[in-house]
């Protein structure tokens, strides 16, 4: 009798925890946003239009990096400055943003580095500043 009273929260325990597994959200948003700058800050005018080149960033030694960011990705802004896509994994990206003022024939040019978070939509702003 003390056996079966003691395996009934044994059982309750296991089914307990193989039943609450999580499953993972592997999916990795980020939104890239891109600002005039003539002077290092932010003027609050966006870009649209921008064309973004998105490679992956430095890999620690004896890793490797998934062929689907591997592969890299390029983007353009719409109307709003912004750019938006989701990898399937955590991945730590380096950003090139070009663009060129038809109007005044102006080349423009940011970088940055974004890391995707698993599960997350991660916000990066890039100012892009004219002749670099």
């Amino acid at each position: 009798m003390k056996k079966s009273l003691l395996l009934i929260p044994v059982i309750a325990v296991v089914l307990l925890l193989t039943m609450t597994q999580c499953k993972k959200n592997y999916n990795c948003g980020m939104k890239v946003i891109c600002y005039f700058s003539t002077n290092g800050l932010d003027t609050g005018e966006v870009v649209p239009g921008a064309v973004l080149d998105i490679y992956p960033g430095s890999v620690a030694p004896g890793r490797t990096v998934h062929s689907a960011i591997e592969a890299g990705k390029a983007g353009v802004t719409g109307n709003d400055g912004s750019y938006e896509h989701t990898y399937p994994y955590e991945a730590l990206l380096n950003i090139t943003a070009t663009y060129t003022d038809e109007e005044t024939n102006i080349d423009y040019r940011g970088t940055a580095q974004i890391k995707l978070q698993e599960g997350e939509k991660v916000e990066k702003a890039i100012l892009m500043m004219p002749g670099i």
